[in-house]
């Protein structure tokens, strides 16, 4: 079993990943909704736990109750029907999170639950790391963090002898923000790794077609052109047979530090196997493609053959890759 490129069967630290029931969850559904739906059930957990207390008024009684169908309900959808949720529904629990925080921290005498919330803060902040972009995550948390310790500062909590002090909250704003920044580290680190081909230093397939695909769609949206390039090294085999493969693993690194240095800053290098590469070029149609390649190719360190295509409306990204990949092997062939 994979799990984001981890081999559970080979790590004992990982060992939790073998379960059966998380290994079915995972193969029907995205790890995102794995761990949304494993923190609404741990809020639906809270809420149980409120449910049968007899000193909250009814309107926190209700809330617990809601609380606990809701969690509970969305929970099941993953866990049962493998069902797929989407990334607003995790801004949505956030959100309300931040609310219920608000409202037990400035406005309800609930010891229990003012100290839980003070506890959720540290991951709530690991979560938007993990999932949405940094942007997004740091603007969210300095709201949360913000709302929840103003109601915190304003509420019964801070008062001369209460249960809170203002050495609590500023250690927890710092603790909640170096979470944030954790997990937002680990999440550039991860993603650079599984996207960046470890030989050449460029994009492997994978990081290269995502990449393609996301200036696919802003150059149709903006109805600004866009070039792909395929190149293949020549004679890439009798390198490696006749000079050993360290001599391949050079070439390799040469032709992609030059294109990647001479090319523009716009440009994107990606490796998408062996000795085959691509090259994205934003803002760029074939004609200008072509002169690009001319120029990069007389300054080339080991020959290759290139082919372009220019993106055309409707054009999938393996539409465009075949069409540049045929224009390539025709390249080669004269």
């Amino acid at each position: 079993m994979v799990v984001q490129g981890i081999r559970a069967a080979d790590a004992e630290d990982l060992r939790w990943l073998r379960f059966r029931w998380l290994r079915t969850m995972l193969r029907r559904t995205s790890t995102f909704s794995v761990v949304t739906a494993a923190l609404l059930l741990y809020f639906g957990a809270l809420a149980a736990f409120e449910v049968v207390e007899d000193d909250l008024t009814p309107f926190e009684t209700a809330f617990s109750a809601l609380t606990l169908i809701a969690c509970l309900g969305v929970f099941a959808a993953v866990a049962f029907f493998g069902k797929e949720l989407p990334m607003r529904l995790g801004l949505v629990m956030i959100a309300a999170h931040a609310l219920t925080s608000v409202y037990y921290l400035g406005f309800s005498d609930e010891r229990q639950n003012a100290i839980a919330a003070f506890q959720e803060l540290p991951i709530i902040a690991m979560y938007f790391s993990w999932f949405y972009d940094a942007r997004v995550a740091r603007i969210g948390v300095l709201a949360i963090v913000i709302a929840v310790n103003g109601a915190a500062m304003a509420g019964p909590f801070v008062e001369r002898g209460g249960m809170l002090g203002i050495a609590n909250i500023i250690s927890g704003i710092v603790f909640t923000w170096m979470c944030l920044e954790a997990g937002i580290f680990m999440r550039h680190r991860n993603r650079l790794e599984a996207h960046t081909d470890e030989l050449t230093g460029a994009l492997n397939r994978r990081g290269f077609t995502a990449k393609t695909e996301m200036e696919m769609r802003r150059a149709a949206r903006h109805g600004r052109p866009l070039s792909l390039v395929v190149i293949d090294l020549d004679g890439f085999k009798q390198v490696n047979d006749g000079s050993g493969h360290a001599a391949g693993d050079d070439v390799l690194r040469s032709v992609s530090s030059q294109w990647m240095s001479l090319s523009r800053s716009s440009d994107i290098v990606g490796r998408l196997g062996g000795d085959e590469f691509a090259l994205l070029l934003p803002e760029t149609d074939l004609e200008r493609a072509r002169e690009l390649m001319a120029r990069l190719r007389g300054l080339a360190s080991h020959p290759w053959s290139w082919g372009a295509a220019q993106l055309l409306p409707g054009d999938a990204f393996e539409t465009l890759l075949h069409r540049a990949d045929q224009a390539m092997y025709r390249d080669k062939t004269r």
